[in-house]
């Protein structure tokens, strides 16, 4: 059975649903409050770098909407109830059993090592879903601090690739340990 929720020593995370992606969307901070049981900044939105792909991710969940795990999940600092960025899986793992992995933060929230504690919980909450052998991430070669967050998962760069809205862009990846592989 899949896990739908994952903690760290700061965090709670936990997959958006489709109706908390459309009060986001919507800028419903008082319906996303209810919904997640989490604080958002004012006004209600999505942290910088989510909000393009999310009305993609929408129409996604409304297709099959047990996909949650696969793409956006909610940072929430446990102690403040605060949501403070966001995790994303690319969807469901791929024929070769690969993911792509993501994250973006609110920017008060940068600096903090959340983006790297919940990237870390993610890939190994990852590790443990069935055929998920490889985890990738693209990072800027600008985005220093994505860049930084990669490396401090244990992800190494494997290659390079041009992404049409930010340009040269380093790929990570990281192999599922063999105990976790063989299980």
């Amino acid at each position: 059975m899949m896990q739908m929720r994952v903690s760290t020593e700061r965090l709670d995370l936990a997959p958006l649903t489709l109706e908390e992606v459309d009060a986001l969307l919507a800028g419903a901070g008082g319906r996303l409050r209810e919904l997640t049981g989490a604080l958002f900044p004012r006004p209600a939105a999505p942290p910088p770098y989510m909000a393009d792909p999310l009305p993609e991710v929408r129409e996604r969940l409304r297709a099959r909407p047990e996909e949650a795990p696969w793409w956006n999940w909610l940072m929430v600092e446990r102690e403040t109830e605060r949501a403070v960025g966001s995790v994303a899986f690319g969807g469901p793992p791929d024929g070769d059993g690969a993911v792509l992995i993501g994250y973006a933060m609110y920017p008060q929230f940068e600096g903090h090592g959340y983006a790297t504690e919940a990237v870390r919980a993610m890939i190994e909450w990852a590790f443990h879903q069935a055929g998920v052998r490889l985890v990738r991430a693209l990072a800027p070669v600008w985005n220093t601090p994505a860049l930084r967050v990669a490396e401090n998962v244990g992800m190494r760069p494997v290659a390079t690739g041009e992404d049409d809205d930010v340009g040269e862009v380093l790929v990570y990846a990281l192999s599922a340990p063999a105990s976790v592989e063989s299980a």
